[in-house]
């Protein structure tokens, strides 16, 4: 009796997943930018700023200013969606849900890229209304690197000219 109940218990919880916004909100995010890059470059965030939460696009926004002073790359040196600058919408892409708020997407290898992984903290409202509140690049979080990384390049570029 405990086999059939496990196994219902397993298909169940994989419907979930199947339906759950914060999985959906990943994947039309990679299906819009697989859409763009037909169209246009892929290398600037600007398209998928809309899927962040205020803190993460105000990170983007000092990198973008640091950049632009400069004229140099400042912190965020790869595409954060594809996890290299080598964007290929042939990948296999396979979205998994480890818990209710986490979504990791693996990057399956194409001809000149290697296989990548990237994860996203999710918090949807009731509305469906979600945002990325957290991206683990390699396990650690985009927002601990790319808070120290940005005062860092003030020190060394900006505030000595």
């Amino acid at each position: 009796m405990k086999k059939p109940l496990t196994l219902f218990s397993l298909c169940i919880s994989s419907y979930v997943c199947a339906k759950s916004p914060q999985l959906q909100y990943i994947k039309s995010m990679y299906q819009k930018s697989v859409k763009l890059k037909s169209r246009e470059t892929n290398n600037s965030p600007d398209y998928y700023l809309k899927y962040l939460d205020r803190n993460l696009r105000q990170i983007y926004a000092r990198d973008k200013k640091y950049s632009e002073i400069t004229e140099r790359t400042a912190c965020i040196d790869h595409d954060i969606l594809w996890q290299s600058n080598d964007f290929n919408p042939k990948a296999k892409l396979t979205f998994t849900q480890p818990n209710a708020a986490k979504i990791k997407v693996n990057i399956g290898t194409t001809t000149g890229s290697k296989k990548h992984a990237v994860a996203y903290q999710v918090q949807c409202k009731p509305d469906n209304n979600c945002q990325i509140t957290e991206i683990f690049e390699h396990g650690k979080p985009f927002t601990k690197k790319t808070t120290k990384c940005p005062n860092d390049f003030y020190r060394r570029y900006i505030k000595k000219h």
